[in-house]
């Protein structure tokens, strides 16, 4: 009797088959066009004639590339217990 559900050897997707076909893609555009896509997102920003919403579109698509994300830290305190925060609103006391 076959088994049912569970991981298989061999089963579902080559690991890492999805980015070989990416980068290829990538490659093919960057030798038909002698520049990458981020190359021509820069361009587009570098360029003094283009318009500033043109520009807002092209930074807004090439900054996941050209920058990396900001990682998410954990603050310590010296205690796990709650924290009291005192706010004062205009001359109360």
């Amino acid at each position: 009797m076959a088994t049912l559900g569970g991981k298989r050897e061999g089963a579902g997707r080559p690991k890492g088959s999805t980015k070989k076909k990416k980068w290829k893609m990538l490659d093919d555009l960057a030798q038909k066009y002698n520049h990458s896509p981020l190359d021509y997102l820069l361009s587009i920003l570098n360029n003094p004639m283009s318009s500033p919403e043109r520009k807002m579109m092209a930074a807004e698509k090439a900054a996941p590339y050209v920058h990396a994300k900001l990682a998410t830290t954990t603050t310590k305190l010296g205690s796990d217990g709650p924290i009291k925060i005192n706010i004062k609103w205009g001359d109360e006391d």
